[in-house]
């Protein structure tokens, strides 16, 4: 009886052990850098400057975010950029809860720029709005992110 017991047991950890590797291997297909999120945005016609660090600007999960500047049309205002950060994290699951701790962090926040999140697999965009209703570059943002594979 035992010994039949053994290699069923040895079936089951194997099976459990390749169900964790194919979700790994799920997972690293989410795996995004900022050139492919810059390549999208960028074919949605969104003119975008780096803009170097400035400030202190939100450390999430340990990551800093790349800070992009995004050219308002001229005929909106004359020279009023609205700023994108870009977090690109390890993981998928590091994203999640860098969403959950700027979440956190949102709170209690006063707000002079309204953010708006966008989420894809390792990739955490937030950009910061001068309105909280129609924000500009809402729709690119959007589109750029489904072309992402």
């Amino acid at each position: 009886m035992i010994s039949k017991i053994k290699p069923l047991v040895f079936i089951l950890i194997c099976l459990f052990a390749l169900n964790g590797c194919s979700k790994d291997i799920d997972n690293l297909g989410n795996k995004f850098t900022l050139d492919d999120v810059l390549r999208a945005l960028e074919s949605q016609e969104l003119d975008l400057v780096s803009f170097g660090i400035t400030g202190y600007p939100l450390k999430l999960n340990d990551v800093v975010p790349e800070v992009y500047s995004v050219e308002v049309p001229v005929e909106e205002e004359p020279y009023s950029p609205e700023f994108i950060h870009f977090y690109i994290f390890n993981s998928e699951k590091d994203r999640i809860n860098g969403t959950k701790e700027f979440n956190k962090h949102m709170e209690s926040a006063q707000f002079t720029t309204f953010p708006f999140l966008y989420e894809k697999g390792n990739v955490l965009i937030v950009y910061w709005s001068k309105t909280k209703d129609n924000s500009l570059f809402a729709k690119p943002i959007e589109t750029a992110l489904e072309q992402l594979k």
